[in-house]
């Protein structure tokens, strides 16, 4: 793996269905984390706000990964306008990720994924579970002997609040909130508890079901994305919660690939 050079920048770019993420990668951290809608389509606006962030840094490569195609040809075009002459890295399974991919069809797997079992290794060594908690949850695994070998997928926060208001004619939109109550004395207190409580059920029936055919091995355990800290905060379930894995693995695999 190449070493970064002093006062030498990746910028890391994480483009979500929701929101796309982005920082800079400099000495094994990841700093000056921001965030906008991945709707805006205005290249104007976003080379405005990436200028305005990093427009004084050293910029000497860009990392990123993408689960919007929709948005890829905007973006790149963005890069090309700020830094014409800098590298840009787009994550794909064909890349030196620093492990095996022991996986029937990688080309298959997102980009956060990949770079977030990167980032999750790099972290925490080997066995290790990675669960990505933002429009979708996923979660990945990455045993000692073989590398990534797959994972589950299911609906996120956001998904579960949007359709209950979408199918029902007297449930609101809720977001993730706390609540002092055991039991719900309104209508959006009990849609919280049953959002919160019932995730960490999920949660836990995954986790028990993913590390049965290891019978007992300890996993390290790591949770990312915008809805981590609510679903994990006091829920008993052994989680390290890393708020900038994405960007950290993105900046990772940016220098195993350079």
């Amino acid at each position: 793996m190449a070493k970064q050079k002093a006062n030498e920048y990746v910028l890391t770019v994480d483009i979500g269905n929701t929101s796309t993420t982005f920082g800079l990668f400099a000495n094994d951290r990841v700093s000056q984390i921001s965030r906008l809608d991945t709707s805006i389509d205005n290249r104007k606006t976003i080379c405005a706000r990436l200028e305005q962030l990093f427009g004084t840094r050293r910029i000497a490569g860009v990392a990123m990964a993408s689960v919007a195609p929709r948005v890829n040809v905007l973006w790149q075009g963005v890069m090309e306008r700020l830094w014409p002459d800098i590298p840009v890295l787009w994550v794909n399974h064909k890349l030196n990720l620093g492990l095996d991919l022991a996986y029937p069809k990688p080309a298959t797997l997102g980009a956060d994924r990949l770079v977030n079992v990167c980032g999750a290794v790099k972290r925490y060594g080997a066995p290790v579970i990675v669960a990505d908690f933002g429009t979708a949850v996923t979660f990945d695994v990455v045993s000692d002997k073989d590398g990534f070998v797959g994972g589950v997928i299911a609906p996120g926060l956001p998904l579960m609040f949007s359709y209950l208001a979408e199918k029902t004619a007297l449930l609101p939109v809720i977001k993730p909130e706390g609540f002092s109550n055991r039991v719900g004395k309104s209508t959006k207190e009990a849609m919280q508890m049953g959002a919160r409580w019932g995730y960490r059920g999920m949660v836990k029936e995954i986790l028990e079901q993913l590390t049965k055919p290891w019978k007992g091995k300890p996993f390290q355990l790591c949770a990312t994305g915008g809805y981590a800290e609510w679903v994990i905060r006091g829920s008993g379930l052994k989680f390290q919660v890393d708020p900038d894995l994405t960007l950290y693995g993105l900046g990772q695999v940016y220098l195993l690939n350079r």
